[in-house]
């Protein structure tokens, strides 16, 4: 029962993500991630498994419900919405590392290949909208879903996952049409996060073969084929700036009159958008909050602008326990999986993402995928050890 339900909650998430764009069905999307946040919740209570961190958990989450109602005065719906943001990561993860249920993997790319079609055939159909507004040059198409940071964020995750599933099952042409989609939807989406991705994928598919096929090889041979690697550099250079992602940051950076895309000033311009600039008003309002917002987090001001590097919006809006929280989980049951591979690679660039575009750690659509590499990773350590038993 409880495999089923993983599974149909998954296989959901492109239509939750459709319905937060959309805004139809008001609060569905809302409802459901909030129905399996209880149950994850529920369950990890019943395992007692983990029983001083849940009860560590439960007893902060708590505070933080209690002080939303009564000293932020948030209503109700508002109250349990910034709470579940906080703590959704943290009890996936241990929903996630505890379940005993195998996740079959085939899974995570009915999922990508959903996200994937969808949106090129929101693309070809003309239904939904542009990221940026026409005033902008920037080129960039999200059709119907709610957050491009989001959208983006997921697909490379569930990319990577995919191919290290096809790499292990020596399933090349679900590599190369995997890989062709992406590049599309890439040129679609014109984000940097995308394309990056795109190419941290390639490095990890070839980086072994590569490695196992020139130690096979004569000094002259390893020369032609450093001589290739060179060449092939040099002609990757030249496709990237064909991307959308490039041109747009060119356009960024024009707009910002950035010189030097090669420091402190262009690197917060072009690759982090200005974000580093909403720090120092986060900061003014930090300073001059009380102990108990600086414990908790700032009260929503809607002249205060969210930086989008996801450590320092849990620190503004979730305060220094907030922070503790998200952080000693990661790097806790990150560091207990003993991840490896594709998976260890997933979860730290799913890292990374957090802090240059934001939307993953405190966002239930992103956050529910650490967890998920987790219990993949849990599975993949039981299967190697059952081969090596026998």
């Amino acid at each position: 029962m409880k495999k089923k339900i993983i599974i149909i909650f998954l296989l959901l998430q492109p239509l939750l993500d459709i319905l937060a764009g959309l805004n139809f069905l008001n609060g569905t999307h809302l409802i459901i991630r909030g129905l399996f946040f209880l149950y994850c919740l529920l369950d990890v209570i019943k395992e007692k498994k983990s029983n001083k961190i849940v009860l560590l958990l439960t007893t902060i989450m708590f505070i933080y419900f209690c002080s939303y109602l009564f000293f932020y005065h948030y209503n109700l719906i508002d109250s349990i919405r910034y709470t579940l943001k906080l703590f959704y990561l943290p009890f996936t993860v241990l929903f996630f590392y505890n379940n005993k249920e195998n996740l079959n993997q085939k899974y995570i790319y009915i999922i990508l290949f959903t996200y994937l079609i969808l949106l090129i055939n929101f693309y070809i159909f003309n239904i939904g909208e542009n990221i940026y507004k026409s005033e902008i040059k920037k080129i960039g198409f999200k059709g119907v879903f709610n957050s491009i940071n989001e959208f983006s964020a997921i697909i490379i995750t569930l990319f990577l996952l995919s191919l290290d599933y096809f790499k292990k099952k020596k399933k090349y042409i679900c590599i190369t049409i995997t890989m062709i989609l992406m590049i599309i939807v890439s040129m679609m989406t014109g984000t940097k996060v995308v394309l990056g991705g795109i190419f941290i994928a390639l490095i990890y598919l070839l980086y072994h073969p590569f490695i196992n096929l020139v130690k096979k090889q004569t000094i002259k041979k390893k020369i032609i084929i450093l001589l290739i690697i060179v060449f092939s550099i040099i002609g990757g250079f030249i496709l990237v700036k064909n991307t959308t992602a490039y041109q747009n940051a060119i356009v960024q950076a024009k707009f910002f009159k950035i010189k030097n895309i090669i420091s402190i000033e262009g690197i917060n311009k072009v690759i982090f958008n200005d974000r580093f600039s909403f720090i120092s008003t986060n900061q003014k309002d930090f300073n001059n909050a009380t102990i108990y917002e600086k414990l908790l987090g700032l009260k929503y001001n809607n002249s205060r602008k969210d930086v989008e590097i996801d450590l320092f919006d849990i620190f503004y809006r979730y305060g220094i326990i907030g922070l503790l929280i998200i952080t000693s989980i990661i790097i806790y049951y990150g560091y207990k999986s003993r991840l490896k591979d594709g998976y260890l690679l997933t979860f730290i660039l799913l890292i990374l993402i957090s802090e240059t575009s934001g939307h993953v750690l405190i966002y239930p659509a992103v956050s529910l995928y650490f967890g998920v590499i987790i219990n993949l990773n849990n599975q993949f350590k039981k299967i190697q050890k059952k081969s090596y038993d026998i």
